[in-house]
């Protein structure tokens, strides 16, 4: 009888930490997306923006006052990333209005110089840096996105 007790209650032990265990190793939609972006810091998109954008764009995103746009808390980077992707891989010309401010510049074309990937990198960490806070963009993405 006193066998039976131990092993019940054994048994229970075991059921309790297994159902804690896969609970708390399962995500939902919206972890697994802060999970992306807080990855997208740090990672290959990091070193893309630092090659290629901050020169125009900062090293914290917040671009250059008359000159070039900021990156940081910009609906257009947080938005639709398809917006995004298009400036990114086509490049922009003309005068645009970014947090009450007016740009008049040419973002270059970098989809003949930038891979997809590159490029998903790159809109990836802009999209998870600089205080903004959207989801990854992937490669097959980029890849769709005609002009």
């Amino acid at each position: 009888m006193r066998s039976i007790a131990i092993f019940t209650v054994g048994l229970v032990v075991a059921l309790t930490v297994a159902g804690c265990a896969k609970s708390s190793s399962s995500t939902n939609a919206s972890e697994t997306a802060a999970a992306e972006t807080a990855a997208a810091a740090g990672g290959p998109g990091e070193k893309v923006y630092a090659t290629n954008c901050s020169s125009c764009h900062q090293a914290d995103g917040k671009g250059l006052a008359g000159s070039f746009p900021p990156l940081a808390h910009n609906p257009t980077v947080t938005g639709d990333p398809t917006k995004v992707i298009r400036i990114v891989k086509f490049g922009l010309t003309g005068k645009i209005e970014v947090q009450g401010h007016a740009f008049n510049g040419i973002m270059p074309p970098w989809g003949s110089q930038l891979s997809n990937a590159d490029i998903a990198a790159a809109v990836t960490y802009i999209r998870a840096s600089f205080g903004n806070s959207a989801g990854a963009v992937t490669e097959a993405q980029v890849a769709a996105v005609a002009k």
